[in-house]
Formats: C-alpha cells, structure tokens, sequence
C-alpha cells in the first residue's frame, strides 16, 4: 500500500522542515510555541478542516496522539487504497506532524484511523514514531528506512467483528436491544490490550497508550517480511506465512519474542541446518537493526521460535549487538544458543 506518493513526500517534508526552524527559532527569543498542549487537539482539528477540508476527530492517551478520518473512497474495487484516500491521509499526517513539531505537548507516537464510509467494518492504521519524523526531517534516517519505520495495518476493524459475532449469539436468545447495549458496555467495549486491535467504531475510539517496546515488536515482525519478499535469495527459497512479535517480561527479564512460521517456496518439506540457520539470521539481522536504531536497551535477550521445525533460539543482547557487528560468527550464536 502507497501513502505517499513523490510530490507529496516533498511537500511533507520540505513544510516540516520550514516548521522546525520556527520551532527553534520561537524557543530562541522565548516565545511559547505555535501550538500549544492544551489546544492541541483544536489544532489538529482546524487544520484538516481548513487546509484539506477534512473532518476529523482527536483523541490523545498518554504520549500516544489518535486521529479518526471517515473517507468516502478509501478503497476502490479490488481493495486497495485509492489515490485520492492516500493523498488525504498523508494531508491528516502531515497536519498532526506540524502541530506536533511546533507544540510544547511532549508525545511519542500518533496513530491515524481512517475508514471507508461505505464499508466501515474495514480499516487502516497508520503508527508513526514522533521522534522518526524528526530524525527524516534531519536527514538522519534515510527516505527507505522511515517508509519502513511506520506500522500501516489494513484490515477488518476488530471491535466490529466482535460486535457483529456478539449481536447474532443475543438475537438467537431474543434478548431485548436495551440488554444487550448493557451487556456490550459491560464486558465488550474495553480498550484494547494489543496494537493489533486499535481502531474506531460506531462513534468510539478503541486505542492504547503505544509503548515503543510494543512498536518494535511489530515493526520488527513487518520488516523480516519485507526481509523474505525483497532478498532474492530468501524470496526465491521461502514463503513468510506468519510472524507475531510480542515483548514479554519473565522473572524479572523483559525480551523480544518472535513467532516465525517460514515455509519452503517449492514442493519441499522445511528442514535442515541450512534452512533454520537462514529463518534465524534474517531475523537476527532485523531485530538487531531495528533495536539499535532506536537504541532500546530495556531488555535482555532475543528469543526467536521457528515454528517450521520448533527449534528455539535465544540470543542474549550482548550478543545480539556483538552479531550487528560482526563480532561473532552466526554458526557461533546457533551453537551456543540454539535450542530444541
């Protein structure tokens, strides 16, 4: 899926660069900022109304920035997202970026919903790193790497699937509409525990407080797909079919888990030293970039679950590092911690 397109990654980028240096240059001789904490989400507002004609609405929970954009034409007859609903995305991105590039509100993350009015049950989520457009704008991370550093998530929206199920099981009873709003209220409209099941419906926003932990785990699980889809060796060989991330704490160690279900391209069963030893380097190569990227240290090892053969790995983090590095040899890591 494209959200951006060539003109308008230049206009994004060459606007938030103008916004930066009024930024610094207001914090210079003392002024307050342009956007200030408690209007932020006014801003936000008359911006896309303004500028782009856009009706949104604004939520913010902890460091984490919600935007909801209902479109009239997000996604055209074979589902894919429209270039009319990619341009208007990039116009709510690019409006939250300039407020909160030039605002004294001190968030991490922002998270884009936008939804088809005529098939609201489907939806995209963009996640964005705050601090990644920041680092874009300076020409610290590369055009390629950013694209890669956003979550962007289109799928059936979670709270409506729960719904729909929730709704047939009460007509079968013959509960009355009123229960079952009580019902729902009660036990079935929480906020949600994963990243997997933020969205919007039926006037409500379902969103968390994104921590980066959990913002690296699923951006590390996208980015060993894009590793197996954009490296012809692993393209020509292998089928990414699943890979789930999550960081779990245990006994007072927290870690990266990384559920990988890799299979063989042709009529071939998946086994074999040299099969594991590429599922497990491609997914070492990619968690140790990202994590040093971002310079997370809050964790102690990698654990990567090969789901082909069960085989097991887990690479504490200096070791981790010291592979980045080329410091130690792969078939040294698969030795020394690799289990069945």
């Amino acid at each position: 899926m494209r959200i951006k397109g060539q003109s308008s990654m230049i206009r994004f980028k060459a606007t938030l660069i103008i916004l930066i240096l009024v930024s610094f240059l207001v914090s210079a001789i003392g002024c307050g900022p342009t956007y200030p904490k408690e209007k932020f989400k006014e801003s936000v507002i008359r911006i896309c109304k303004k500028e782009y004609k856009l009706d949104v609405k604004v939520i913010t929970v902890g460091k984490t920035i919600a935007i909801y954009a209902p479109l009239p034409d997000l996604l055209d007859f074979t589902f894919a997202i429209t270039q009319t609903a990619s341009e208007k995305i990039n116009d709510v991105i690019l409006s939250v970026s300039r407020v909160a590039l030039s605002s004294d509100a001190n968030y991490d993350f922002y998270c884009v919903i936008a939804h088809d009015i005529r098939i609201p049950e489907i939806q995209i989520v963009i996640i964005k790193s705050v601090d990644d457009v920041k680092r874009f704008l300076l020409n610290d991370i590369s055009r390629g790497d950013y694209s890669k550093r956003m979550l962007v998530d289109l799928r059936l929206n979670p709270q409506a699937q729960k719904e729909h199920a929730i709704k047939e099981v009460f007509e079968k009873m013959g509960l009355d509409r009123q229960w079952q709003d009580n019902v729902m209220n009660d036990f079935f409209r929480s906020e949600p525990m994963v990243l997997g099941d933020i969205g919007y419906w039926n006037g409500r926003f379902y969103i968390k407080d994104v921590t980066l932990s959990e913002f690296l785990t699923e951006q590390i699980a996208n980015r060993i797909k894009i590793e197996f889809r954009e490296n012809k060796d692993l393209a020509s060989n292998f089928i990414v079919r699943s890979a789930k991330g999550s960081y779990l704490s245990k006994q007072n160690k927290g870690y990266f888990r990384l559920e990988l279900l890799v299979v063989p391209k042709w009529l071939k069963e998946f086994g074999g030293e040299a099969d594991t030893a590429k599922v497990f380097q491609a997914a070492m190569d990619v968690a140790s970039q990202v994590i040093h990227g971002y310079d997370f240290k809050n964790f102690d090892f990698l654990e990567v679950v090969n789901e082909s053969d069960g085989k097991i790995l887990r690479v504490p983090k200096n070791e981790l590092d010291a592979f980045r590095r080329k410091k130690i040899k792969l078939e040294d890591i698969l030795k020394e911690y690799m289990a069945l």
